[in-house]
């Protein structure tokens, strides 16, 4: 089955949050390597903020996964 908007909003915010403790980074040290702000991360791991793709291409990069692992649904 197809996931909706809002489910792909919640593995986003889960997956980036689980990737950014894996690497030890806090909120700030993420936004400022990917030069956005630290709230737009909070924004994104509370399922409320909607990066662009360059916003996420950012991210991964940090986060040496990609972007579709970040995009990625959890496993049932």
């Amino acid at each position: 089955m197809r996931r909706d908007y809002e489910q792909m909003r919640q593995d986003l915010a889960r997956n980036m949050k689980d990737f950014r403790g894996k690497r030890g980074l806090s909120q700030e040290a993420l936004a400022l390597s990917a030069d956005v702000d630290r709230t737009y991360v909070s924004q994104i791991e509370r399922a409320v903020g909607n990066p662009s793709l360059l916003v996420l291409c950012k991210l991964s990069a940090i986060l040496d996964t990609d972007v579709l692992d970040l995009l990625g649904a959890e496993d049932k």
